[in-house]
């Protein structure tokens, strides 16, 4: 009897007693859609975090001042000599300037713009680089106009972008506010002329964060509007080429990656500070997080999927059961083959192969049931966030993505099981006397 045969005699067997088979395999699928659900619930959470992260534009690197390792000195405070300086950054970039970007965002303070004789709006002043609207969530915000430039800023010019609630407080409907310049007047007194570039909309998020959905009377809302980083030094009485800071967030383009990045950034600044005996340049990178993060979600789901597998086991010994029983229910049937010239061989084999069948059936419905039950977690999931922080959804991807290796080693670890829960009962049916068998009753 060939292999193909054994397997149609198997699938035939377990016709027979459809019940029966399907409650052997039930520890089966139970054990192995446990395994596939925490592996799908795991990788897509990993997958979910590392979508979100790009989509928040994490993609930058945090540079920082830090004391040397090697340093045995007396520690002290940094001074302006050892800060890092817009000019070094400058020229870091203009090494590298279709593959770096600096990332800045610095708040210069509220001010005020008359809407008409009795009515002042309060506004919050924010410097930026042009960097900060090549993120896609911010991109996609420009609804009228354009963003701050890189001419923008090198060159000082006094363009901003305003938001749409400003548009709203300030202009009268339809109006289009592309071109009009306004004067905001500082806390400190002086007066900054700004001609508007560009209209932004804010997201709920940002609604949520800044209260404006919790106030009813549209010019009691503080906006934000944004002007170029270098125009506000200058504005402030400071030397752009001399600003100092404590670190800085660098980005890199298309055109490079992140270990290029960091190659590029610790070449330079490990010059400028190679003759500076306590400090030096750090770069943080939070991918890297997301690294750490990744690796405890890894130990965390192969650990849980250990313990769920335990009940494959309990699964085995339910198939053990069942083909002793199958064994002793078919006796004479092995006797009546073996009397017509079957070898030990083929009997053991069409034992084997109808064990390893049913637990191959029970893995593969339970690979479906996991699968599916991480998509309907994912959906409540979903559900619950609409419901409960609708505020963060569009920031945050949900992605369910099963692991083709956990479905393959499960697949594998159940045929396995049906190996060595249905060997023995094979074996001992491959050793009937055959006389023994036919006068079985």
């Amino acid at each position: 009897m060939n292999f193909i045969e054994s397997i149609k005699m198997a699938f035939a067997s377990l016709m027979i007693n459809k019940m029966r088979s399907f409650l052997t395999m039930l520890g089966i699928i139970i054990g192995i859609s446990a395994v596939i659900t925490i592996t799908t619930i795991g990788n897509s959470i990993q997958k979910t975090l590392s979508n979100t992260f790009n989509t928040l534009g994490g993609a930058t690197l945090e540079l920082y001042l830090t004391v040397k390792d090697d340093y045995e000195g007396e520690w002290s405070e940094e001074e302006e000599e050892d800060m890092i300086t817009l000019e070094m950054v400058d020229e870091l970039l203009a090494q590298h300037p279709n593959e770096l970007y600096m990332s800045v965002t610095q708040n210069c303070g509220k001010a005020s713009i008359p809407k008409n004789d009795t009515v002042d709006l309060q506004v919050n002043m924010l410097a930026i680089t042009d960097s900060q609207f090549k993120l896609p969530t911010v991109r996609k915000q420009i609804v009228k106009g354009r963003a701050i430039s890189k001419a923008d800023c090198e060159q000082c010019k006094h363009g901003c972008l305003v938001s749409d609630v400003f548009v709203e407080q300030y202009f009268k409907p339809n109006e289009d506010p592309i071109g009009k310049t306004l004067t905001f007047t500082m806390e400190t007194g002086e007066n900054y002329h700004f001609t508007i570039i560009g209209v932004m909309e804010y997201t709920e998020l940002e609604k949520n964060q800044l209260g404006m959905n919790q106030i009813r009377n549209l010019d009691e809302i503080e906006t934000h509007i944004y002007v170029p980083y270098h125009t506000m030094l200058k504005l402030s009485g400071k030397d752009p080429g001399e600003q100092t800071m404590s670190w800085v967030d660098i980005g890199w383009t298309n055109d490079c990656d992140v270990e290029t990045a960091k190659k590029y950034c610790h070449e330079y600044f490990d010059e400028k500070y190679a003759n500076n005996d306590q400090w030096e340049v750090e770069i943080f990178d939070p991918a890297e997080q997301m690294g750490m993060i990744n690796t405890v979600l890894n130990v965390i789901t192969i650990a849980i999927s250990i313990i769920a597998a335990i009940s494959l086991i309990v699964g085995g010994v339910g198939v053990m059961n069942i083909m002793l029983v199958s064994i002793l229910e078919r006796t004479r049937e092995i006797g009546v083959r073996k009397a017509m010239g079957a070898l030990n061989t083929d009997i053991r084999r069409q034992f084997v192969i109808e064990a390893i069948i049913i637990c191959l059936i029970g893995g593969l419905i339970g690979v479906a049931i996991g699968i599916t039950n991480g998509f309907v977690i994912s959906a409540i999931a979903k559900a619950i966030m609409n419901s409960v922080a609708s505020q963060y959804a569009e920031y945050i991807t949900l992605t369910v993505q099963p692991s083709l290796t956990a479905i393959f080693v499960s697949l594998g670890f159940s045929m396995l099981t049906g190996l060595a829960f249905g060997y023995y009962p094979a074996e001992r049916a491959a050793k009937m006397n055959p006389i023994d068998a036919l006068r079985y009753e």
